[in-house]
Formats: C-alpha cells, structure tokens, sequence
C-alpha cells in the first residue's frame, strides 16, 4: 500500500511545477509563486539615466522641434502669399483712412476758426462801443468816475476774453504799412514817422493766427 501513496505525492508535485511553468491562474497558483520583488529606486533611476533612455529622448525633442520648425515655415509662407495677394489693397485702405481723419480735422479746425471769428466780431462790436462811450463822455463827479470805472473793468474782462481765445491785436503804430492787416483813411505828414509807416491809429484791429478778423483802420506818414 506505500507505493501507490508515494507515486500519487510525485504526481502532485509534477504537476504543480507543470502549472507553474505554463503560467498558471495567480488565484490558482501557491502563493510563494505569486510574489514578486519590487522594483527598487535606484532601479528606476539607472532606466532613465541609461544612454539609451536619454538617447531616444533626445530623437523625441529633435523630431517635435523639426515640426514646429515646419509649422513656422508653412505659416511664413502662407503670410507672405496673404501680403502678396491683399497688401496692396491693405495699404490703399490705410492711406484712404488717414486722408479722411486729416479731411474730418481740417474741417473741424476750419469751423472751430471761423466760429471764434463771428463770435470775436461780435464781441468788437460791443467794444467799439465802449471807445466810443469812453471818447465822449468825461466823467464829472465822483459817481460818474466810479461808474465809468466799472464800464472800463467789463471793457478790459471782453479783452481779456478774446485773449484767451486767441485773438490778437494789429500792431499799428511805429509799424510798417501793411496792406493785408492794416486800413488806411488818411496819408499825411509826420515829423516823428518816415514815409510809409503808420504814424496814427483810429480804430484796433484784430487777427486769430492768420486770418484777419478786422484790419486796423490807420493814418500813414507821408
């Protein structure tokens, strides 16, 4: 009876070590058979510093940056066809809108010029006025002084305010006759003034940068 028991052990034991090596079910499989060593840091480590790890990293980031040089180059070439085809008329486009803001800023300058000359002629009107008022009337009396001085402190608030517009006065007296800015009513003799300069000034004149708003009405040496 010892025989069949020992033959059935060896049988057992042959065929585990079948099962094992055919790769058997690890459920299946004796536990000593199951477990593996982990793998340890330094393991690792060696992998991604060996030569051929970095090796083919290397070949990696050639070929990426290969085709990130081909992308540049294809989008160079696409953008010189783009400026080829449609710069001209981009540049033509730009050019017709920079006239359009010089035309829109001329004009409105030109406007904002000729506004302030109808408002200054108006206010000089007012003036004359005043020169008129002041050449006629001589005050008296304390009261009568006053009040002119209060005319004579609105005169010079309107010249203040034509000043801060820009508006300027003619130069007239001492000056050269000039017909563009000046008016002549009178040529005559003058011991203090050559011919041809102004020697007298009748009414002011005023200009806004170069245009005339009113021209200087003036007397002229002879």
């Amino acid at each position: 009876m010892r025989a069949p028991l020992a033959f059935n052990r060896l049988e057992s034991s042959t065929s585990t070590w079948r099962l094992f090596a055919d790769g058997v079910n690890q459920e299946e499989a004796p536990s000593e058979f199951n477990e593996e060593p982990a793998p340890s840091s330094s393991s690792s480590s060696d992998i991604l510093n060996s030569p051929a790890f970095l090796k083919r990293k290397l070949e990696v980031l050639k070929s990426d940056i290969a085709k990130v040089e081909a992308d540049t180059e294809e989008t160079k070439a696409l953008l010189e066809a783009g400026k080829a085809e449609w710069g001209p008329q981009l540049e033509a486009l730009q050019q017709e809108y920079k006239n359009i803001q010089e035309r829109m800023n001329s004009q409105s300058n030109q406007g904002d010029a000729m506004a302030i000359v109808q408002v200054s002629r108006e206010i000089l009107s007012v003036l004359d006025n005043y020169d008129r008022a002041f050449g006629a009337v001589k005050p008296s009396t304390e009261s009568e002084a006053a009040i002119e001085a209060e005319y004579r402190a609105t005169y010079d608030d309107l010249m203040k305010t034509l000043e801060k517009i820009g508006v300027e006065e003619v130069a007239t007296v001492g000056t050269e006759f000039d017909y563009e800015v000046h008016q002549a009513v009178m040529q005559r003799a003058s011991e203090d003034y050559t011919e041809g300069i102004v020697c007298e000034e009748f009414q002011k004149g005023f200009k806004l940068g170069n245009t005339l708003i009113r021209a200087a009405m003036v007397a002229v040496a002879a």
